[in-house]
């Protein structure tokens, strides 16, 4: 179900506001529109946000941070600028700090063994991915290594918490990390592999993953707020 069982009529139309802005931005991504991108990119960070205060009780500042700085981020890598790319890789390193940061205190994490084990794979496949990389200045690369680790722990963590502890919380949390890795790939290979040539389906992949990751994150901290926290504990006792 798109909507909470127990959503309420305003968070039913907050919804589908969210999702008619993601139709909007996937189209304005194949038409190449600028001017609609601009206009509703920031829409999806802002609809989450609503979603949130709306359905949440604690109404948490940080969630309020992380998605204000996804907004940042996308409107920098709307651009094929370098400096403006390498802006936007700046926040979301930061962006992606305070993810890691607020998963991590949500599901009470204590035992980091298999977040160690199931972040593996993904650091290996992006530090191959990185190192066959050329054409990316020093600051780019350095920021690049960071953003690799920093991927590779939400791969892990999310897929750890669901392989410990299955249960729709943790479902969700899993499907938002599947859709995270997926989209940085997508994102590094256009940016860094194919940026004169990245085939048009690419920028509107990127934006339906990067709908379903806003999307996603938010019903699984609020299945986190509104359900006893005791059935996401990772530890080994």
């Amino acid at each position: 179900m798109l909507t909470l069982k127990y959503e309420n009529y305003v968070g039913r139309w907050l919804t589908a506001f969210f999702f008619v802005t993601v139709i909007i931005e996937i189209t304005s991504e194949i038409l190449l529109d600028h001017l609609l991108l601009f206009i509703f990119k920031p829409l999806l960070s802002i609809g989450i946000m609503a979603l949130y205060w709306n359905a949440s009780t604690e109404r948490t500042k940080l969630f309020f941070v992380v998605l204000s700085l996804s907004l940042v981020t996308n409107l920098f890598f709307i651009s094929k600028v370098e400096n403006l790319l390498f802006i936007g890789l700046l926040v979301f390193l930061g962006h992606r700090l305070l993810i890691i940061y607020y998963v991590a205190r949500l599901i009470k994490l204590t035992d980091y063994v298999p977040v160690l084990i199931a972040m593996t794979p993904f650091l290996f496949i992006f530090s191959y991915l990185l190192l066959i990389t050329t054409e990316i200045n020093t600051s780019s690369y350095v920021i690049l290594i960071f953003q690799n680790l920093l991927i590779s722990v939400i791969g892990g963590l999310t897929l750890s918490a669901y392989v410990m502890n299955y249960n729709k919380t943790n479902s969700w949390l899993f499907i938002f990390g599947l859709l995270s890795v997926m989209q940085y790939f997508i994102v590094f290979i256009e940016k860094y592999y194919l940026l004169n040539m990245a085939p048009i389906a690419f920028r509107p992949l990127a934006m339906l993953l990067n709908a379903g990751v806003y999307y996603t994150f938010y019903r699984f901290v609020i299945d986190v707020e509104t359900k006893p926290v005791k059935g996401i504990v990772l530890n080994n006792n």
